[in-house]
């Protein structure tokens, strides 16, 4: 019931902000109604993703991430995400990002933490629309791992094609790879993917720097409270 009512919260938080947005900045024709059961839809998690809506609105109407859609309005990468782009987007559900939240001691979205979470979510947006039939097409023609520049332009997030599987994985610089949940979700200003961990271009958090394991010890997470900011207590 807990964890029920803290999604709830969550949701109702995201429906706030995104109540005092601007509007959507995209030119691109959207459905005046969400029609479940349409030929725009995708079903994910139970919860339609229509594919001639903006990346931004697919990712504030998912229950599966509300605490990324918090994340991005934090750090203003949510109205980047209204543009016309286009981009493709490799989102994170809410089980890493709060597992996040708990590494900083429940500081993950304090203000001191904000220029790296912005780079932490900028490095699951990448500029340009890339299906996964074009990223396993330019893997192929590179005979290996394709490396692509992330938003933030610093940042490189790196393809390739498992072998045996044929799955397609990311990596960041630190050799971690993360796989892909749902995939290839065309959004009318870019592609959708929703993968099943997060991962880093290397930041470190301001709560990481200088905290003592005796200090961590002593911290007890609260699951599903991402989105207030408070991971941790003592």
């Amino acid at each position: 019931m807990r964890r029920l009512q803290s999604v709830a919260g969550r949701v109702v938080l995201v429906a706030a902000m995104m109540a005092g947005l601007s509007a959507c900045e995209s030119g691109a024709r959207q459905d005046p109604l969400p029609i479940v059961g349409s030929s725009n839809d995708i079903v994910f998690a139970d919860v339609p993703v229509y594919t001639d809506r903006t990346v931004d609105e697919s990712i504030v109407g998912s229950l599966e991430l509300t605490d990324y859609a918090v994340g991005l309005y934090r750090t203003g990468l949510l109205s980047t995400l209204q543009r016309n782009g286009p981009f493709t987007v490799f989102a994170p559900p809410n089980a890493p990002l709060e597992q996040q939240q708990h590494d900083a001691y429940g500081q993950l979205l304090a203000p001191a933490n904000a220029p790296l979470l912005k780079r932490l979510l900028a490095y699951t947006i990448v500029p340009g629309s890339y299906s996964e039939q074009r990223l396993r097409t330019m893997i192929a023609h590179q005979h290996g791992p394709v490396a692509l520049t992330t938003l933030d332009g610093r940042d490189v997030l790196t393809f390739s094609v498992e072998p045996g599987t044929g799955q397609l994985l990311l990596q960041d610089p630190q050799g971690r790879t993360n796989r892909i949940w749902l995939s290839n979700v065309p959004q009318s200003n870019g592609v959708l993917y929703v993968t099943q961990s997060l991962l880093s271009p290397g930041v470190r958090l301001a709560a990481d720097i200088g905290a003592s394991p005796a200090a961590a010890g002593q911290l007890t997470y609260v699951p599903g409270d991402f989105s207030t900011g408070v991971g941790a207590r003592r």
